[in-house]
């Protein structure tokens, strides 16, 4: 039931409570834009496909989402492993390879923005992604640790090169299970920093990707190269 419906038609409404009920109205219409019916079954009959032919590889909507959520993450491992591996072959230094793994990255969402955003924006309503979708979604964050990694391995990764705040309960809290993890074996310092710039990331091809950087960049891909050179000094990669 929407909040008109809920409404007594016959109360009277002040202007300011007419208006309030209307955004909340709104906002109910908002939120429900992400629901979205990808039923298997109606999806084929819509794409002129018998039903039959997929119902064992898509049994339902689960199935499906797993399916596109697993491709969009190894179609964005792709690009940012074959781009970082362009630039070696270049001769390009750790530096440079990072900045190319991040280059691929937004080269692959600015050309596939709605798997970028299924990946990455707001989750679908009442979808849990398995496990599986966890191995594929980290291998671009791993092409970057890899870097991290052989700087760290050849002395080369500075580690206290930048202040940084001392690390309250929560944040160590935040970073633990990743220094018992994915990032083991990392000093502490560059553990927080890498948290930061994988979210700094995203957060600029995501901003890009939704439209909102052509009124604060005069050149976007210029302005990513400049961060993501910046990001990759900041988490202590020679230049």
């Amino acid at each position: 039931m929407t909040t008109s419906e809920a409404h007594d038609p016959h109360q009277e409404d002040s202007p300011e409570a007419a208006v309030s009920r209307l955004k909340a109205e709104a906002g109910g219409r908002l939120a429900a834009r992400h629901r979205v019916d990808l039923d298997p079954a109606e999806l084929a009959r819509a794409a002129g496909v018998d039903p039959a032919l997929i119902e064992e590889r898509f049994p339902d909507r689960e199935a499906l989402l797993t399916d596109l959520v697993l491709a969009a993450y190894n179609a964005m491992g792709d690009s940012a492993e074959r781009a970082a591996a362009e630039a070696e072959k270049a001769g390009a230094e750790l530096l440079g390879r990072w900045v190319a793994c991040c280059e691929g990255v937004r080269a692959w969402a600015l050309t596939h923005p709605e798997e970028y955003v299924l990946i990455w924006g707001r989750p679908v309503p009442g979808y849990d992604a398995p496990p599986e979708t966890m191995a594929a979604g980290a291998r671009t964050v791993l092409v970057l640790l890899g870097l991290v990694r052989e700087a760290l391995t050849a002395g080369e990764l500075a580690v206290d090169h930048v202040p940084a705040p001392e690390l309250s309960e929560g944040m160590a809290r935040t970073i633990e299970p990743l220094a018992q993890g994915m990032l083991s074996g990392l000093p502490t310092p560059v553990i927080t920093r890498m948290l930061i710039v994988w979210t700094q990331l995203h957060g600029m091809v995501g901003f890009e990707v939704n439209g909102h950087i052509a009124g604060v960049a005069a050149d976007p891909a210029a302005f990513f190269t400049h961060a993501a050179t910046a990001m990759g000094q900041y988490i202590g990669l020679p230049h």
